[in-house]
């Protein structure tokens, strides 16, 4: 039906007017006044005193209130339907909101931690070099002049990013480790915490390789202490191994560094080969790491 009246106003939706809110429902007037003076019907867009605007929700309530009456409800029952539809149509939107939220860093209030927050994120998910001040600003929607009031460059947001991504990254599971204490299970402890974080791990070994490669000596240093931080641990189970006469005499530094990159490269054989089992490819990996150390 071509409705003549038929107005299009703010951001597009289409509105009508009470005819043509009549002729669509096939409802006179007179009933939907008395629909809305019953508080079946949410107000509608008043432009004046005696000129409103409807929409598709209101047409869409209509059609609910007349199946309601054809099966003989009272106005009770039927407002009470409708209050219960209106507040699980509410939980529903709650829900999806705390879904939304979840997947990403809430976007709060505008400070310097919220740009921490999502500095972090999109360095993980992107890289240094591929992320941005604008992909930034555009996740918190803030201008640029908000992100250099805190920072003066990506690379200083990077400086101060780094280590809260390790700290995330290497917080759990280690209290495991800690109170272990043979070294060559200690080895066994440490693989296994990374591999169910590997892509986070790959990310970090990302970071610290891009860092190595800029000029700017700040960043140089940022990456050689934060891959440093990875191997030192490796490197003093070891030494403590070797102590104990249970791994070979071996450089702890080189053979930490082997370690670090083969956890690093089982993320590309899993992306490569997709038909290896990842238990097929844990005991494989254990194997080495510890072989290649074992006494």
């Amino acid at each position: 039906m071509t409705l003549q009246k038929k107005s299009e106003i703010k951001d597009k939706q289409v509105w009508y007017r009470i005819s043509d809110l009549e002729n669509l429902s096939g409802i006179p007037r007179r009933t939907i006044h008395f629909y809305f003076q019953q508080g079946l019907m949410p107000p509608p867009l008043k432009t004046g005193k005696t000129m409103a605007y409807y929409d598709d929700g209101h047409l869409e309530r209509l059609k609910m209130i007349q199946s309601a009456r054809k099966k003989g409800l009272p106005i009770v029952a039927i407002k009470s339907q409708l209050s219960s539809l209106e507040a699980k149509a509410g939980a529903a939107k709650v829900a999806e909101k705390r879904e939304k939220k979840s997947r990403e860093p809430a976007k709060r209030v505008k400070t310097r931690d919220s740009i921490l927050e999502w500095g972090c994120y999109l360095f993980r998910q992107k890289g240094y070099r591929d992320t941005t001040v604008t992909d930034i600003t555009k996740a918190l929607n803030i201008g640029k002049g908000t992100f250099y009031f805190y920072f003066s460059d990506k690379k200083e947001l990077l400086l101060e990013c780094v280590p809260r991504i390790s700290e995330a990254l290497f917080s759990h599971g280690w209290e495991r480790i800690r109170r272990e204490k043979n070294p060559l299970k200690r080895l066994q402890l440490r693989a296994q915490t990374v591999f169910p974080v590997l892509p986070e791990f790959c990310a970090i070994i990302q970071l610290c390789k891009e860092a190595l490669a800029d000029p700017d000596p700040k960043l140089k240093r940022l990456g050689q202490q934060t891959f440093l931080s990875i191997r030192r641990p490796l490197e003093a189970d070891i030494d403590k191994g070797i102590k104990k006469g249970l791994f070979r005499d071996i450089d702890s530094k080189i053979a930490g560094s082997m370690m670090i990159g083969i956890i690093e490269n089982m993320y590309y054989l899993k992306a490569v080969d997709h038909s290896m089992a990842h238990a097929a490819i844990w005991d494989n990996i254990l194997d080495i790491l510890i072989s290649g150390v074992k006494k």
